[in-house]
């Protein structure tokens, strides 16, 4: 998982319903049948949980815990070392049940701590709120604030190329695959506002994310996160316009502004350009799908790095075979920022395929596979400092690519409104590596816990 910043132009689009069909003895209902209705979207009556009503809010919230084992914690090929672990995860979120406007706040904390190597642990939150002022039926303008604790995990590619590791005794850290988590704090602001005009809808957002690495030291040696920290600013247009309902042609531009904190680092600094055409289609109640395609570059403060370009695109299909069944398919296509001193983006690339099915009206089956891969680009420089001093030129870091994979299986079993049963299988793979980097195998199985309101 690497530091993701949010395009803001892709909604949520719900998959086709397909006929009414019955099995297992499970009764369709009126709500089940509607067009965009998904395996994981169907309410269920008998098993949602009813939340706790406080005059013209609604009060939402669960705590989940269970136990977990990773059979490859440090995600290395050679001395590979496996642990189990406990995990919570909690969250309460409150939000107005008003016919116009609307207000409300969410928090939620996850946490994970392994028997053995309790370097690894760590603990993210997130707290914030938002309000929607409805100007009319068509016309609304939104405000959200949120603040992030956050982390980079060991399995990321950049944290492991990088070198934030624990430093070993005659022995290179890198080849030890020795790593810890990389935390770090955000901050997020976002105004969007939206209108349409008959069958012409326009969006527009403005966002504001800085993100704050925390140094890290390990056996005395000092590990300078903080030399990544970076603010970034995103101005984002859309506009649909829509045939029929369900169908319509879209396209977006997306400008954003990055800017590092730290003056050995704002060589890095950059300016981005996207922009993006496509459709979002309920073709048949069937099958529906949106994607966007169109042209990404990103622009650097500093001469010697050069320009990053290339395809953008973000897409969903989904296939409802049956009332029972789900198939979702996803792709995406961005440019992103490395935490690495001898690289500063790279262009990553994710695909994949979900199955849900409905195994009885409170069993739920699922099953992903999914591929993520990212490109760094040949060109980039060695360190921060020497991009400051600028005298880099004839050392270069050598193009590098990664790809992993992932199948998950899980299963949920709804016990009632209040507690629910999950269990989940993954195994991940490391497909390709570039330099010393090694590619890992990796096997994880969980159990866990919810109690919900």
């Amino acid at each position: 998982m690497g530091i993701r910043i949010r395009s803001c132009l892709a909604a949520a689009l719900l998959a086709g319903g397909g006929p009414v069909t019955a099995a297992y003895g499970q009764r369709a209902l009126p709500q089940d049948v509607q067009r965009g209705v998904t395996v994981e979207s169907r309410p269920r009556p008998d098993f949602d949980p009813l939340g706790v009503r406080l005059g013209a809010f609604r009060i939402d919230g669960f705590v989940d815990a269970g136990l977990g084992y990773d059979s490859n914690v440090f995600g290395r090929r050679r001395n590979v070392e496996s642990d189990g672990y406990a995990t919570e995860t909690a969250n309460v979120s409150v939000g107005s049940e008003w016919s116009r406007h609307a207000v409300g706040a969410s928090a939620t904390i996850d946490s994970r701590q392994y028997f053995n190597q309790t370097g690894l642990n760590w603990t993210d939150w997130n707290l914030g709120g938002f309000g929607r002022y409805d100007i009319d039926a068509r016309t609304n303008v939104e405000a959200r604030y949120r603040h992030y604790r956050e982390h980079l995990d060991v399995f990321n590619y950049d944290v492991q190329r990088a070198g934030i590791a624990q430093a070993v005794p005659n022995t290179d850290v890198r080849s030890a695959g020795i790593f810890q988590p990389v935390p770090y704090d955000s901050d997020e602001v976002q105004v969007t506002g939206t209108t349409r005009f008959n069958r012409l809808g326009l969006t527009g957002i403005g966002l504001y994310r800085t993100f704050r690495f925390e140094d890290t030291d390990l056996n005395g040696v000092r590990n300078r996160n903080s030399l990544n920290n970076f603010d970034t600013a995103i101005g984002a247009v859309a506009a649909s316009y829509a045939f029929v309902p369900g169908r319509f042609v879209t396209a977006a531009v997306r400008l954003q502004d990055i800017s590092y904190n730290r003056d050995v680092s704002q060589g890095r600094d950059s300016f981005t350009v996207v922009a993006l055409g496509g459709f979002e289609y309920d073709f048949d109640g069937v099958w529906a799908g949106r994607i966007n395609i169109g042209y990404q570059r990103r622009e650097y403060n500093s001469p010697t790095i050069k320009t990053l370009e290339g395809p953008a695109a973000e897409g969903r299909l989904s296939w409802s075979p049956s009332q029972l069944t789900t198939v979702t398919f996803n792709v995406a296509r961005s440019i992103e920022e490395s935490i690495r001193q001898d690289a500063v983006s790279y262009q990553r690339t994710t695909a994949g395929v979900r199955v849900d099915h409905e195994f009885l009206r409170n069993v739920i089956l699922g099953a992903e596979i999914r591929a993520d891969r990212r490109e760094y680009p040949a060109g980039q420089l060695t360190t921060a400092e020497q991009l400051a001093n600028g005298n880099a030129a004839n050392q270069r870091q050598p193009g590098e690519k990664a790809t992993d994979g992932v199948i998950q299986l899980n299963g949920r079993w709804l016990i009632n409104r209040s507690v629910a049963l999950t269990g989940t299988y993954a195994y991940n793979r490391r497909i390709e590596a570039s330099g010393p980097v090694e590619k890992y195998d990796r096997n994880l199985f969980q159990v866990r816990l919810r109690i919900a309101l």
